[in-house]
């Protein structure tokens, strides 16, 4: 199985390495997709909400970590890539 490369961007070097999904992985996942999808579309919009509060205070959780990730595999600064995880997470 071939696999690809996440690498900073201002030094080149490689931060990870993530192997290629077989076609059969792809289908199953876009299946649960869809039924996850299907499943949403029943949810009411006050459970909805109760979800993405949830996620919303997950992201403030791991403002640093996700923050620093943003930054090494794009180049982006980190203020910047605060920034951006807080919007989401007010969004």
């Amino acid at each position: 199985m071939t696999s690809t490369l996440s690498i900073n961007p201002y030094n080149q070097e490689t931060i990870g390495e993530y192997a290629f999904h077989s076609k059969a992985e792809q289908e199953l996942m876009i299946t649960k997709a869809s039924l996850a999808q299907r499943d949403w579309r029943n949810t009411s919009h006050a459970d909805r909400a109760k979800l993405l509060v949830r996620l919303a205070g997950i992201l403030r959780e791991r403002v640093e970590e996700l923050s620093r990730m943003m930054t090494l595999e794009m180049g982006k600064p980190i203020t910047q890539s605060r920034a951006e995880v807080t919007k989401c997470a007010w969004v």
